[in-house]
C-alpha cells in the first residue's frame, strides 16, 4: 500500500509531537491530583487525629483506596497512549478533537472513583456503582474511536504495519470496550459484579502489548525506534 491509497485526513494534517506532549502534560497532571485531594489526619482541612495517628491514618482507607484506583486506572491509559508512538505517524483536526475526548474522559476518572469509594457498603453503592462503570467505559470508548478512525485506509497509522498486528490490536481493544459496555447492566444489578469486571479488564492491561509487526523487508531502521 503507497501513500496515495491512504483515506482522506481531516483538517490541517500535523506531526505527533506537539499532541503528545500536550496529552503527557494532561496525564501528568491526571496522576498528581488525586493525592493532592488526600488531606493528612490534623490537618486543616483533614480528619481529626484522636487517640491515635495510625487509627486516623487507617480511617482514611476510603481515600487510599481511591487513589490507588485512580493511579491505576489512569496509568493504564498512559501506558497504551506512550505506546502507541510507533502506530500513528501523523494526526489531524478530527483525531485532535477525539483525542481530547478521550483525555477529558481520563482526567474525570477520579472523581467517580472517589464517589465509589466513599459509598462503598452503604445504600447508595449500587447508584455509585452504576456512575463508576459509565465513567470507566468512556476511556476505552474514545481510544477505540481514535484507533478506528486512524486505523480506516490507514489515515494516520504507519503504512508499514503488518495486517494482522492491526487487526489483533483492534480486536483486543473493541473487546476491552465490550466488556466495559457490559459492566453497566450488570453493575445496575450486581453492583460489586460490575465494578469487579470493570477494573478486572483495565488491570488486564498492565500485561505488555504486543510489538508492533511489520510488512516483510520494512521493519524500522533501529535510528528510527532509538528517537521515540
Amino acid at each position: 500500500m503507497t501513500l496515495v491509497d491512504r483515506a482522506e485526513t481531516h483538517g490541517a494534517e500535523r506531526g505527533l509531537r506537539r499532541l503528545e506532549a500536550f496529552s503527557d502534560a494532561v496525564f501528568a497532571i491526571a496522576l498528581t491530583l488525586p493525592i493532592v485531594e488526600t488531606k493528612p489526619p490534623g490537618a486543616p482541612a483533614g480528619p481529626r487525629v484522636g487517640a491515635s495517628l495510625l487509627r486516623a491514618i487507617a480511617g482514611q482507607w476510603r481515600d487510599q483506596l481511591a487513589l490507588l484506583l485512580s493511579f491505576l486506572a489512569i496509568g493504564v491509559y498512559w501506558l497504551q497512549h506512550h505506546n502507541s508512538g510507533r502506530i500513528f505517524v501523523k494526526s489531524d483536526y478530527a483525531f485532535g478533537v477525539i483525542n481530547l475526548g478521550f483525555l477529558l474522559a481520563v482526567t474525570a476518572l477520579p472523581y467517580p472513583l472517589r464517589l465509589w469509594c466513599y459509598h462503598f457498603g452503604t445504600v447508595h453503592e449500587r447508584a455509585a456503582s452504576i456512575v463508576l462503570t459509565i465513567a470507566l467505559l468512556m476511556p476505552p470508548l474514545f481510544w477505540l474511536v481514535k484507533w478506528v478512525y486512524a486505523m480506516g485506509g490507514l489515515r494516520l497509522m504507519d503504512e508499514r504495519l503488518a495486517p494482522d498486528f492491526i487487526f489483533q490490536m483492534t480486536r483486543r481493544y473493541a473487546i476491552a470496550t465490550g466488556l466495559h459496555a457490559a459492566a453497566v447492566p450488570i453493575a445496575m444489578v450486581a453492583p460489586r459484579l460490575g465494578v469487579a469486571l470493570a477494573l478486572g479488564v483495565i488491570t488486564s492491561f498492565l500485561v505488555p502489548l504486543p510489538k508492533p509487526r511489520y510488512k516483510p523487508g520494512q521493519e524500522p531502521e533501529e535510528r528510527e525506534v532509538s528517537t521515540e
